[in-house]
């Protein structure tokens, strides 16, 4: 009982009707300020970012765990267990949402709290896995709060464990966009005082590694500067398609003043009167996959309010099918619709700040009860997790 009371500290009783409220609160949980930056005086050359990489391989989160997550589900559906395992391993992930939220919504109807809270943490770890924090953030409360009311131990401690990993992956997300920002800008002023050497493999791996955090803008923008240094070394084939991918990129994401801007740019006798007409077809095709985007985003948020309605009304069964078909409405969107507007780096770093106090919280709390309940394996996957705080 006296874990329970800690519990009802941190999940008010009115949480799982005013989920909107969680999102809000895990961004406003999220303050970081920088580390120590890069001495000035360095030139980037190709050794610079072995300094950057040291803290990326410390934080690397372990790849999702599909075996062990379908298993403590129990599904008695064997082909809904084989598509799931199946979206999963391929990636999609959205898709595999989708199919776990019918899995949820049905053990809501048939009271099964077991299955509802694991499904719960499945998702968590899903979003986590597809940097969807805020989305990951709502699972794994909701998941706690389901393991508080029905003092379910085993699993608040594994929602205390995703939590404390959630909040380790913030942290990391916020040093990749802070050290590709710190590359980026180090690479151009490199490139104003002459120095090239090295800098279009540098420039290279900010693109790549702004992909990979879903930094579209930021990966445009290196593609500009890749286009300013072939430039200055007098190669005007490579700068212009740096340029294209550039415009792609901004296309892609809805930023089309950047893409006229670039489009202006174009140099006529580089591109043929063919080839140019062939790319701004493509550049209108990326814009209206966007605005398809918009909409059905826009359409899943309304769905998600209707879920929130109905499951005010105590109409849990059509509140959840009004849930699922925001995840379906989504699925049916590229993943760049989720990541299209994301904060500057400087308040990306602002707002992870505690990040990694509150994992060392939620991480502390996990470890008591495996301790407690001689639960030795999630101990020492804790205690692993704790040793990637710093």
């Amino acid at each position: 009982m006296v874990v329970t009371m800690k519990f009802r500290q941190h999940i008010p009783d009115h949480a799982v009707t005013t989920l909107p409220a969680l999102a809000f609160l895990f961004v406003v949980h999220y303050f970081l300020l920088r580390d120590d930056p890069a001495e000035p005086g360095i030139e980037l050359s190709d050794a610079a970012p072995a300094f950057y990489d040291h803290w990326q391989h410390r934080f690397d989160v372990d790849p999702l765990d599909i075996d062990a997550g379908l298993e403590r589900l129990e599904l008695d559906d064997a082909a809904r267990d084989r598509l799931i395992r199946e979206l999963l391993q391929q990636k999609k992930y959205q898709q595999a949402r989708t199919q776990l939220l019918e899995v949820a919504a049905a053990s809501v109807l048939q009271d099964d709290r077991q299955r509802l809270g694991d499904t719960l943490l499945l998702l968590g770890e899903i979003a986590i896995n597809q940097q969807e924090l805020s989305a990951a953030e709502i699972y794994l409360q909701e998941a706690l709060y389901l393991a508080m009311e029905f003092d379910n131990l085993m699993g608040a401690a594994r929602s205390y464990q995703l939590l404390g990993q959630l909040n380790i992956r913030a942290r990391e997300l916020a040093r990749q966009a802070s050290n590709t920002h710190d590359q980026l800008w180090q690479a151009r002023n490199s490139m104003s005082r002459g120095l090239y050497h090295g800098i279009d493999q540098s420039l290279q791996r900010v693109i790549e590694e702004n992909l990979s955090i879903r930094r579209y803008g930021a990966a445009a923008d290196a593609w500009e500067a890749r286009a300013s240094l072939h430039d200055r070394l007098h190669d005007d084939y490579q700068a212009q398609l740096a340029r294209f991918e550039a415009a792609r990129l901004y296309a892609s994401i809805g930023q089309m003043s950047h893409v006229h801007r670039l489009v202006d740019d174009v140099d006529p006798a580089l591109v043929s009167t063919i080839d140019l007409a062939e790319f701004k077809r493509e550049i209108a095709i990326l814009f209206d996959e966007h605005q398809q985007d918009l909409v059905k985003t826009s359409q899943a948020r309304d769905y998600q309010m209707l879920y929130h309605h109905y499951l005010r009304q105590g109409e849990v069964g059509r509140a959840w099918q009004f849930r699922i078909k925001s995840s379906k409405t989504l699925a049916d969107t590229s993943d760049r619709a989720i990541y299209q507007r994301q904060a500057d780096v400087i308040a990306v770093l602002y707002n992870s700040n505690f990040a990694m106090d509150r994992a060392r919280k939620y991480l502390d709390k996990a470890g008591s009860i495996y301790d407690d309940g001689g639960a030795d394996e999630m101990l020492e996957q804790t205690r692993d997790l704790e040793a990637l705080i710093y």
